[in-house]
């Protein structure tokens, strides 16, 4: 199983890492994104390094793990979506000059912030390590509050609201984190960048 969180951003670049990383490690870890990334030329998995602080968990304790989600960077315009979703006028409406009905993306208030939006960035995130969560959606959420972009969750047509969105963020996940048994947990250590 694999879901996306999606975030519509003006634009972004390698500038913002070293503050998406402090930032991430303000949530009961020490990470490190791994050394090559840039959002320039990277598709595919992104792997971070994880040590947690503060943990509960005695096997989590002075140990290293990897973890990621794929991530994608494609180009958005809104105009060209609208006019992918607009229905054909029919034969009667097009003979009678009927004004074509106006369509939203999703509704006016996100359609004008999605208007400005230039890129599309997905955060795609699976149930094979139980990290994942963790990383993509405070990933998606703090470069969303970093770039003044718009995150949504697709599956479900979830918008969110950047005045909270990374600490909602959190609060979800650690609700998912406090769910797991220790025996539910899937992990992999971390030995290194595999280039």
């Amino acid at each position: 199983m694999s879901l996306d969180l999606n975030v519509f951003v003006k634009q972004v670049d390698d500038s913002i890492i070293p503050k998406w990383m402090e930032r991430m490690n303000q949530f009961d870890m020490e990470c490190e994104i791994h050394p090559d990334f840039s959002f320039d030329d990277h598709s595919g998995f992104l792997p971070f390094r994880i040590k947690f602080k503060n943990t509960e968990n005695e096997e989590f304790k002075d140990k290293e793990f990897i973890s990621g989600f794929e991530f994608y960077k494609d180009e958005f315009d809104l105009q060209k979506e609208l006019d992918s979703i607009q229905p054909k006028k029919t034969l009667i409406q097009r003979l009678l000059n009927k004004p074509t009905e106006k369509v939203e993306y999703v509704n006016t208030e996100i359609d004008s912030k999605l208007a400005d939006c230039k890129l599309v960035l997905t955060f795609n995130w699976g149930s094979q390590n139980s990290l994942e969560l963790r990383m993509s959606s405070l990933s998606s959420a703090i470069i969303s509050e970093l770039t003044d972009g718009v995150c949504c969750y697709p599956a479900d047509d979830i918008w969110y609201d950047n005045k909270t969105i990374v600490e909602d963020a959190y609060k979800e996940l650690k609700e998912y984190e406090n769910s797991l048994q220790p025996t539910d947990w899937k992990m992999n250590e971390f030995e290194g960048w595999n280039d």
